[in-house]
């Protein structure tokens, strides 16, 4: 996998087929835009290409700082990478780049740049100076400038639009399967597991506890999941929070894995998350919170 950053300077990639977008999550549609993009590269022979933007020009335009992207820029690339595209690049989207018009962008980037041959984009697609350019400008320029374009139409789900902004309504609401739906693949997240104040163990469920460089847009609340540990799947109870009864502030990840025995510290773990079992909440007496924990566990053991 070949990354770019600068786009300002000519990129020397054979004849380009490029999908533009921000594709937070790789989700269903994205899939879509990227298979189109992958075939009609092998058609010409050429290399597909996905040109996207870090940080995400919510977080510019609008100075919006809460957690919101549905994945990390490592875990997007995995993905699209297995998709077929050789080729990212990855445009630092600032202020000064968000005020290019669309006729700079097209001209300057994709043609003179990158000497673009086919641009493949979603239906709802803007770019340039106060979203001012569409799928329409793209396609008059694309006269002008001599590429092709095209445009993928929307993939529905029972009649909803499958989209990023969906995906994390259904993240932040704890509707996990719904969002695995519009994925096409199990929510995940990963990360190192730290050395936590031991109290799951403590308490008789030994947790591995994960502070990841994804924005934790999830509902607070106990989770089904499946856990990856040196390649090998485990059961997991997993509690996405700050932990109430103790009086924590920092939001994190807790897993509790069915079956595991061993030093769990340092290593990297990937969660599968399957379905949503409760919100989180705090526990006057420490004794509740067991018993609590113990039916969480038969629930997901059973469900999973």
């Amino acid at each position: 996998m070949r990354i770019i950053r600068d786009v300002y300077n000519p990129c020397d990639i054979k004849d380009p087929v490029v999908a533009l977008g921000n594709f937070d999550g790789i989700h269903l549609g994205h899939q879509a835009l990227i298979k189109e993009t992958v075939r009609r590269a092998n058609e010409i022979n050429g290399t597909p290409v996905l040109f996207t933007f870090y940080p995400h020009p919510i977080k510019v335009i609008k100075n919006f700082n809460e957690p919101f992207l549905i994945q990390t820029f490592k875990e997007k690339a995995k993905i699209v990478e297995s998709l077929g595209i050789e080729t990212i690049i990855c445009a630092r989207f600032t202020k000064e780049f968000a005020s290019l018009e669309p006729e700079y962008f097209i001209k300057h980037i994709l043609v003179d740049n990158l000497n673009v041959k086919v641009v493949c984009v979603g239906h709802d697609y803007t770019f340039g100076k106060m979203g001012a350019g569409t799928t329409k400008t793209l396609k008059e320029f694309s006269i002008k400038y001599d590429f092709d374009v095209v445009v993928i139409p929307p993939v529905k789900i029972e009649g909803v639009i499958v989209s990023s902004t969906k995906i994390r309504e259904f993240l932040k609401n704890g509707i996990i399967s719904k969002a695995n739906e519009f994925l096409g693949r199990r929510y995940t997240i990963s990360g190192i597991v730290k050395e936590g104040d031991r109290r799951g163990a403590s308490l008789g469920f030994p947790t591995a506890n994960i502070y990841p460089k994804n924005d934790i847009i999830l509902l607070n609340g106990v989770y089904a999941a499946y856990a990856y540990v040196d390649s090998k799947k485990y059961k997991a109870a997993v509690n996405v929070g700050t932990n109430p009864t103790f009086k924590g502030t920092v939001k994190h990840i807790e897993a509790h894995l069915l079956g595991f025995a061993g030093d769990i510290y340092g290593k990297k773990i990937t969660i599968e998350f399957v379905d949503f079992i409760r919100e989180e909440r705090a526990f006057k007496r420490i004794d509740d919170l067991i018993k609590q924990i113990k039916s969480d566990i038969r629930k997901i053991d059973k469900m999973l």
